[in-house]
């Protein structure tokens, strides 16, 4: 029954795993070439931003295809733990990408590049940023809901990779809205903007990953319905004790 649960899991990962891959390739190669016309610096890093993802995709299936393994006379309780390995590291690169889009803006308005970028306004450009938007922002919905349909923090933190991007992708459609309107400051504020959130992120997604593998107790109100569902059963008279791990 729990081979079974592995190899669907499994199953589920490697198919947002690939449709995650060609939609960043895909995306990776549109915005660079409307960078290029546009000569617009977020644009290119935002092409930057999205092939990384692919490799962020490449690091869940490597720990899927590690953590669905059978046990073995070294690892007994089987490779399950390999998968909050890949989550974390994961949420490191995750951190990185955040910490790299805040630090990016913060220079901008400290040297105030921003107002010598040469950039310019194109609707190819545009066009680029809004749909990196819609699709990554539905790439993010699509990962996070098997994410939850299997439990898993890698697939959460490459969930959060692609929000991350369509945030940048944001910052991108800020940046050329400056240039046209004549106000190229937008774009390193909402760098620093997004770079909070993709942070943020990263933390939460390392600390769930570190409490699973470390084998915390489940909350106060997961374990009362483990005792409810305990003490209805018939011949059961108390509990002396309750063991929980995530």
């Amino acid at each position: 029954m729990k081979e079974k649960k592995v190899k669907s899991a499994k199953s589920i990962a490697m198919r947002i795993s690939v449709v995650a891959i060609i939609v960043n390739t895909i995306l990776a190669v549109f915005k660079l070439v409307a960078g290029i016309f546009a000569s617009s610096y977020a644009l290119i890093s935002d092409s930057a931003h999205s092939a990384s993802d692919i490799f962020s995709t490449v690091v869940v299936i490597i720990g899927f295809k590690i953590a669905s393994k059978s046990s073995d006379e070294k690892h007994q309780f089987g490779h399950e733990r390999f998968e909050c390995v890949a989550a974390i590291l994961l949420a490191f690169v995750l951190g990185l990408t955040g910490g790299a889009i805040g630090l990016a803006g913060i220079k901008s308005l400290a040297t105030g590049a921003f107002r010598d970028d040469g950039a310019r306004f194109t609707l190819l450009a545009m066009l680029s940023a809004v749909s990196s938007i819609v699709v990554k922002e539905a790439m993010y919905w699509y990962t996070r809901a098997g994410a939850k349909k299997i439990g898993s923090g890698a697939l959460m933190a490459d969930a959060w990779h692609h929000r991350s991007d369509a945030l940048s992708s944001i910052g991108s459609v800020i940046a050329l809205v400056g240039v046209k309107w004549g106000a190229p400051i937008l774009d390193p504020i909402a760098s620093i903007i997004i770079s909070v959130f993709v942070v943020h992120a990263a933390v939460k997604i390392f600390c769930d990953a570190i409490a699973k593998m470390t084998d915390e107790a489940l909350d106060a109100e997961q374990i009362n319905k483990i005792k409810e569902i305990v003490e209805n059963v018939q011949g059961v008279e108390r509990i002396d004790s309750l063991k929980t791990r995530k």
